[in-house]
């Protein structure tokens, strides 16, 4: 019993340097692929401040982590009843609520909150629903 107490103390502290090293450098593994989707843009800034040329211009690097399409959008969502709902929501559970000419959908915020938009059919109509978790608002 002593022996695997032993092994145990050794090998959590080992484990806790590796992920402490993968968290270390892991991000410069990724920073090759992330120089890939990198854009320099030049923009003048007026205050004059940290500029890099007298006429006050400076070069940005912006850098793309999530691609095109990189939140995909929900496309023709499928929508149970109200017993369905009932057995998958929170009675209290926000959604984004459309009715048009009484057809009504409801999406809720937890599932838009990873996907951001939904694009859908209401009475033959095609509509696209947003949600900004960041701004915590809808757009339509």
């Amino acid at each position: 019993m002593g022996k695997i107490i032993g092994k145990v103390l050794v090998f959590i502290p080992v484990l806790v340097a590796i992920v402490v090293l993968a968290v270390i450098y892991v991000p410069q593994l990724g920073q090759p692929t992330l120089k890939l989707g990198a854009k320099t843009v030049t923009i003048v800034d007026f205050s004059a401040s940290g500029a890099t040329s007298p006429d006050g211009a400076r070069d940005l690097k912006i850098i793309t982590i999530l691609g095109r399409a990189g939140i995909p959008a929900i496309r023709n969502p499928v929508f149970g009843n109200s017993a369905t709902a009932r057995d998958h929501m929170e009675p209290n559970e926000r959604v984004i609520g459309v009715s048009i000419n009484g057809e009504s959908h409801a999406y809720p915020l937890n599932l838009m909150s990873w996907h951001e938009i939904v694009d859908d059919t209401v009475v033959g109509k095609p509509i696209a629903e947003g949600w900004s978790t960041l701004l915590g608002c809808k757009a339509s």
